[in-house]
């Protein structure tokens, strides 16, 4: 048998492998997500809870994201809205709001510019702190939600009911982005974003995504929040890893399911495709190369065939073989994404044809976007520094962050004025 050969029949019998794996977990993650969906609310719960959004400037949306807040169905919450400084554009919208709906408890903390760690973090921080000291009543559960989401009005009450039985420490929503143009940027970064969640369900793998997510006050102390995110990046996967070392679970609740604006260029979709897997590579480093190693395997065994039909194909040689393996694999990754967008879409408040049209690229052009997700993986292998939200981080290590300042004084500092904090192990 001649190595080409070899390569086919590795290469179709590893595919082979795969798919039947994929499509065992859409399966269970179907039926997972139709248990949701059957699952009643109890918008009643006794449990009090301060809800934590961290704002900066003016994101698309903000005031219908931030006017969401006030509207849930939920008896016993608190909003606490927390900015770097007086001056943010978004403090007169929050003032705004606050003053429109004086029936919803609220209130709005100042964190000042971070030292040691990324300023949403700070933000973090100080704003769970402020709730911890001086409250007349601490609440039950700390509950934060990112102002770029849009959440409906049984997400807070969805969100908590997971907490409400004790079995889990944690409960996570997720994210689904609604393209803001048709262009390719932002249907490209929507799909990629399905595929993430598509490794959500009932398992205990879930990670915490921070933009929508609840934990008891209890389990907060314990786990040494909020002190454990100094020198931080990453609020969430740092959340992620002290659940799982405690031997807690996080929930994953498709009910809260929020959605996101996605308004990108190529440019600036690569860089925030980078960015959010270089956070992972530091903080998650095992996430990271699950992704990579997966998604090296997904592109041998498509593009690999490929190549190999059109080697044969012009040397001769039995090009069908391998162009039969592609076809194969290529129909069972499409079920597989036909699957899970059904899964999914009764949780999305979108117009069908918003979600159809990000679906069929899911489904019918899967290859192309886990070779995006994959080229973006990659990319996030070499370097450490990121620029977010207009301040420069170099990511030395899980424990060590060094913050530079902003964009602005860049231009006129040298990197010897960055500030760097250590946080112990």
């Amino acid at each position: 048998m001649d190595v080409p050969m070899i390569v086919c029949l590795a290469l179709a019998v590893g595919g082979l492998c795969q798919s039947a794996l994929m499509l065992v977990h859409a399966y269970e993650q179907r039926r997972h997500y139709a248990r949701r969906l059957a699952s009643a609310v109890n918008p009643d719960s006794d449990l009090p809870v301060t809800l934590i959004i961290p704002c900066k400037g003016i994101e698309r949306d903000l005031r219908k994201n931030l006017g969401a807040l006030f509207g849930q169905r939920y008896p016993k919450y608190t909003l606490c809205f927390v900015v770097e400084s007086d001056g943010d554009p978004a403090v007169p919208i929050i003032g705004a709001l606050m003053r429109e709906n004086p029936q919803i408890p609220s209130r709005l903390v100042i964190a000042g510019h971070a030292r040691d760690c990324g300023q949403k973090v700070h933000n973090l921080m100080f704003a769970a702190q402020s709730v911890l000291d001086t409250t007349d009543q601490v609440p039950d559960v700390l509950a934060f939600v990112d102002s770029d989401a849009c959440p409906h009005s049984e997400w807070l009450a969805r969100l908590i009911s997971r907490l409400a039985s004790g079995k889990n420490a944690v409960a996570t929503g997720y994210r689904w982005y609604l393209p803001a143009t048709r262009n390719w940027a932002n249907r490209v970064l929507s799909a990629i974003n399905n595929v993430v969640i598509g490794l959500t369900g009932p398992h205990g793998f879930n990670l915490v995504w921070g933009g929508a997510w609840a934990i008891r006050t209890e389990n907060f102390r314990a786990l040494g929040l909020p002190e454990v995110w100094r020198a931080s990046l990453s609020d969430d996967l740092v959340v992620s890893r002290l659940v799982r070392e405690a031997g807690m679970r996080v929930a994953y609740e498709p009910h809260c399911l929020v959605i996101s604006a996605a308004d990108f260029t190529p440019s600036t979709l690569f860089e925030f495709l980078r960015r959010q897997f270089l956070v992972v590579r530091i903080y998650a480093p095992l996430w990271w190369q699950f992704a990579f190693w997966t998604g090296l395997a997904t592109n041998l065994c498509f593009w690999g065939t490929v190549g190999l039909a059109a080697f044969w194909g012009l040397t001769r040689g039995p090009w069908p073989l391998p162009l039969a393996a592609m076809a194969a694999y290529y129909l069972a990754g499409a079920l597989r994404c036909h699957l899970a967008a059904r899964a999914v879409r009764p949780f999305v408040a979108v117009l069908d044809a918003d979600y159809d049209r990000v679906a069929r690229l899911n489904i019918w052009g899967w290859p192309l976007v886990v070779w995006a997700a994959w080229l973006a993986t990659a990319s996030a292998s070499f370097g450490r520094t990121i620029v977010w939200r207009g301040v420069r981080y170099r990511l030395d290590s899980s424990r060590h962050t060094t913050v530079f300042e902003n964009s602005a004084e860049l231009r006129q500092e040298s990197d010897s004025h960055a500030r760097t904090t250590t946080r112990a192990a």
